[in-house]
């Protein structure tokens, strides 16, 4: 364009909200009916019918199909175990094979018997997995008393889960109709409103406490769930489950039918050690297990390391006042450093001073001071000096210069 055309051209910038999709007119399920060779000319409005009667959907102005709770609840459970049954392909496959019929290309016994085969094993399968149907029934045709207040934010659709105590206990999205068993044995509370660290996820975590006294840790409902193997094997799920290479799919689907059916009972940390949420509040690695040691989500006043995998709590000393975990690594464990600031009087440190930096696993100063509960019984600490935790990820710390630790 030349200054001398004259013509310039000018952009203005337009904020609107998105809308989702209007609801199918009855011409457009026929229409996609014919696409997928569902029905006859004289059987389709039959179908339409049927819906309508069941209330699985409902007839709003326009003549359009707006599904009822009874008809979503249905269409998510038949999904979660077998979605076949409410996907087109079936039904399509049948159809096809019944103008074969007509055309004399295919013998009707064989095709009847295959058909026959086909819906029994559907139909075995659903018997032996109708406990999911059961807890999403349950899930959303509970009374408001008894789902309870919002719990927190699912990261996908940014709306709150409802917590349902069950047996079994689980988190439920009322908008999507999904759920999300939570583990049995401990107990699930309310956090800070932080998210997943997992790309992808963004739910918001609760805390899982349990044992005696109580060891806590992160909990995210999505990757509990839905587990990804290159974080590890999900934790107190050793019951037989052969995962090969390419079976991850099954394998998960087959957690979450025992996890619908109450059978997740857990005693340790919810998520594998290699789960970026654990990693990022890895401290040491556990001498006394093939876990590591984290800082208690629930911080301060009381400081203090929990296991993953043992029921271990490390004490730190009361003259800590804040801890901090650091980027900072070391470069042999992984594990993360702690910022430690102590009460203004009664530092351990040199020249009392009340800022110290360190990698837990290896200070002996830090090492002294602690002391250790294992399970119900107080028991002199395994922190030998040189010794090496059970996961072999390099040396751990050693007893400290005028500390105690052990009994109290």
């Amino acid at each position: 364009m030349t200054p001398s055309s004259g013509k310039f051209a000018t952009l203005d910038v337009k904020e609107r909200m998105t809308t989702p999709p209007t609801h199918l007119s009855e011409s457009e399920l026929i229409s996609l009916m014919e696409k997928h060779n569902i029905g006859t000319d004289a059987s389709i409005s039959t179908h339409i019918e049927n819906i309508l009667k069941r209330n699985y959907v409902e007839l709003i102005p326009g003549r359009k199909l707006k599904p009822t709770r009874l008809g979503l609840v249905l269409a998510q459970g038949y999904h979660l175990i077998d979605g076949s049954l409410v996907l087109p392909q079936v039904r399509s496959d049948i159809e096809l094979e019944c103008n074969k019929i007509a055309k004399g290309l295919a013998d009707p016994d064989v095709v009847v018997r295959k058909a026959i085969d086909m819906f029994k094993h559907k139909f075995l399968h659903f018997v032996e997995n109708i406990s999911r149907m059961d807890v999403l029934f349950g899930s959303s045709f509970a009374q408001l008393k008894d789902v309870g207040k919002p719990f927190t934010r699912c990261g996908l659709t940014k709306r709150y889960l409802q917590f349902i105590a069950g047996p079994p206990p689980r988190l439920y999205n009322k908008t999507t109709e999904c759920i999300y068993p939570l583990p049995i044995g401990g107990e699930v509370k309310q956090w800070t409103g932080r998210t997943c660290p997992v790309v992808g996820c963004g739910f918001e975590l609760c805390l899982y406490s349990v044992g005696a006294p109580p060891r806590t840790f992160p909990l995210c409902p999505n990757c509990y769930n839905n587990p990804r193997p290159e974080y590890g094997p999900p934790p107190g799920e050793d019951n037989g489950i052969a995962v090969k290479k390419g079976d991850e799919e099954d394998a998960n689907k087959e957690r979450g039918m025992q996890r619908m059916a109450g059978k997740n009972m857990l005693r340790e940390c919810p998520h594998p050690d290699k789960h970026p949420l654990i990693e990022e509040m890895t401290v040491s690695p556990d001498p006394e297990s093939e876990g590591v040691l984290i800082l208690d989500p629930h911080l301060g006043p009381k400081w203090r390391l929990v296991s993953t995998r043992q029921p271990t709590i490390v004490y730190l000393p009361k003259s800590v006042e804040k801890v901090t975990i650091l980027e900072k690594t070391d470069e042999i464990l992984g594990c993360h450093f702690l910022s430690i600031e102590f009460k203004e009087g009664q530092s351990p440190i040199e020249g009392n001073k009340t800022k110290y930096v360190s990698c837990f696993a290896t200070d002996d100063l830090l090492q002294g001071l602690i002391r250790v509960h294992h399970g119900d019984e107080r028991l002199k600490a395994s922190f030998g000096r040189g010794g090496r935790g059970r996961s072999g990820r390099g040396r751990g710390g050693g007893r400290g210069q005028g500390g105690r630790r052990g009994r109290d």
